[in-house]
């Protein structure tokens, strides 16, 4: 498994990685990092990507 770390996961371009991630299988999600939305979930930024909605984005 390859662990991916994703800055501006809160953007367009981080919820794409996200979504193609998803259905990847040797990909596993680390750290998702989103400098003005640190501290929410995902899902709060997110909604269409349920498999990580709970995931907390940390800061830059």
């Amino acid at each position: 498994m390859i662990r991916v770390s994703i800055a501006g996961a809160s953007g367009y371009a981080g919820g794409e990685l996200l979504r193609l991630m998803a259905s990847h299988p040797q990909l596993t999600v680390g750290a998702l990092a989103a400098g003005g939305r640190a501290g929410e979930p995902l899902g709060a930024v997110h909604p269409n990507l349920s498999a990580y909605a709970d995931r907390m984005l940390v800061e830059t």
